[in-house]
């Protein structure tokens, strides 16, 4: 992934200049700001979301909550002034209290500040402030607060190597022994429903048969949240979260249609909430988020390689998750896009686009459909054949047409092969459709990933897209992502709210 650095070296400038033309934080002079956006343009660098925010921020005030023991102004540093338990700016013209400074702290800020600890704590200052490409003080000046409410906590230095001197650095966690969250995956096949902790460690997993009505699949998941809410009494329940194998309303609470299933415009959101009563009396519903699982898999994916992701670089990712059926995420800038207006639930259901015309039947009601030629489900017809010899026999499951693939078998490493180029033709129109080339294979059609592989990078070369774009194709989670994508949807959702009220408390 390009970075500033690379950017600056291709613009003949310092690190600090490119990321001044980025942040348009201080004036620069025109033929250096065109050799900058021009170098820009050419690597097609995309500027860190949390690092733009913070170096803006860094350009107005210098955070540093320091407390002291009265309410006298007792020092300054550049640009502030501290009086107790607050921090006051100190602009030409006069002050400004905590609530105004604190405007430059923005929710998205801290929310990315969470993401970043959650996805790789325990983690110090230091990388912290490296992930943000800021200075460690202005980290301080983030977290110091989240610690202070409990939301984070500081874990025991690691012991030391031999060959290092000094103390090791203090690691920032997620706080997990307060509250948890429930992620519910509804498959066609099996429905799983597990509690996790708010700093991601999974407390108990529950699963069983999809029911054919909705009605009573509901009602079993209740059921289940419920035993996983006495089974942890100590803790409080902050979010549910929901993976649907189909599209949703724009408001995240109802299941539009889910072909393999049948169920239209199931209110899901509304059949798990369960009000309980507040201090006052009031009743308080713990929030039930609903979302597509092919979206609920790309936040899973965009999140595991937050842990890893190097400083200055962006994800921006088309997630492919085929099992039963096929669907798309999409991931910009480390961020899921679920589309705008009422219709943005129907984003990435290019399972169901057309790629045979007056093809096979879908469950969808559509003839031709790419995921009747590409998912896992698909590979049961393609090896059966068609014909009277296909009738009566019951079809292989995929893991099983892998299996045989694995022994040498001609003909299930022939079905394999059709689907990676079939899954390939599907990809390559997506890339087209989307612009974005870097692309992510999840579900169960992982379990093929040697077989389907070089028919899948054969077919995407052929094309335009392939050709043109600078894309690659790489393996995700076969199962994980399922169970995981729907406590990510409850973990995000948490952490947004987290953010948000602390940017209204301050």
């Amino acid at each position: 992934m390009t970075t500033l650095r690379d950017v600056a070296r291709r613009a003949g400038v310092s690190t600090m200049t490119a990321s001044r033309v980025v942040n348009k934080s201080r004036s620069v002079k025109a033929d250096t700001r065109a050799r900058v956006e021009s170098a820009i343009a050419q690597l097609g660098f995309v500027p860190g979301e949390a690092g733009r925010l913070q170096a803006q921020q860094k350009c107005r005030t210098r955070l540093s909550l320091t407390r002291c023991d009265s309410g006298e102004v007792v020092g300054y540093s550049s640009d502030q002034a501290i009086v107790k338990g607050e921090l006051a700016l100190r602009p030409a013209t006069g002050r400004r209290d905590l609530s105004q400074a604190s405007s430059h702290l923005s929710g998205d800020t801290v929310r990315t500040v969470l993401r970043i600890v959650r996805a790789a704590q325990p983690i110090s200052r230091v990388d912290l402030a490296r992930r943000l490409e800021v200075n460690r003080s202005t980290v301080s000046g983030i977290v110091s607060p989240l610690i202070a409410s409990g939301v984070l906590c500081e874990a025991a230095p690691e012991e030391a190597p031999l060959h290092r001197r000094g103390r090791p650095p203090i690691g920032l966690t997620l706080r997990g022994d307060r509250s948890f969250l429930i992620g519910v995956n509804i498959g066609v096949r099996r429905t799983q429903v597990g509690a996790a902790a708010t700093d991601g460690r999974m407390l108990d997993e529950k699963s069983f048969d999809t029911p054919a009505d909705s009605n009573k699949a509901m009602t079993q998941i209740r059921s289940v949240v419920g035993q996983l809410r006495t089974a942890l009494p100590e803790l409080s329940l902050v979010s549910i979260g929901v993976s649907v194998p189909g599209p949703t309303d724009a408001g995240r609470r109802k299941l539009l249609f889910a072909p393999h299933l049948g169920w239209r415009n199931v209110p899901v959101a509304d059949a798990l909430i369960e009000n309980e009563a507040g201090s006052d009396n009031s009743r308080k519903g713990v929030p039930v988020i609903v979302e597509n699982d092919a979206t609920a898999a790309a936040i899973y994916e965009a999140r595991r390689r937050l842990r890893a992701r190097t400083p200055g670089t962006q994800d921006n990712f088309i997630l492919v998750r085929a099992g039963t059926g096929i669907g798309v995420g999409l991931v910009l800038g480390g961020e899921v896009y679920r589309g705008s207006g009422t219709d943005r639930g129907l984003l990435g259901e290019f399972g169901h686009m057309t790629i045979v015309a007056g093809g096979d039947p879908c469950a969808c009601g559509n003839r031709g459909c790419w995921e009747v030629y590409a998912s896992a489900a698909g590979a049961a017809s393609i090896y059966l054949g068609s014909g009277a010899s296909a009738r009566g026999r019951t079809p292989p499951r995929f893991i099983e047409i892998v299996a045989r693939a694995g022994e040498g078998e001609l003909r299930a490493q022939t079905t394999l092969a059709r689907i990676g180029e079939n899954l390939g033709i599907g990809i390559s129109n997506v890339i087209t459709g989307l612009g974005v080339s870097r692309v992510v294979i999840s579900g169960r059609i992982v379990h093929g990933w040697m077989f389907i592989r070089k028919s899948l990078e054969e077919a995407v070369a052929q094309t335009m897209a392939g050709r043109l774009s600078n894309w690659s194709i790489e393996p995700g989670q076969p199962t994980g992502a399922g169970l995981g994508g729907a406590v990510e949807v409850a973990i995000d959702h948490y952490l947004t709210e987290l953010a948000r009220s602390m940017r209204a408390a301050a």
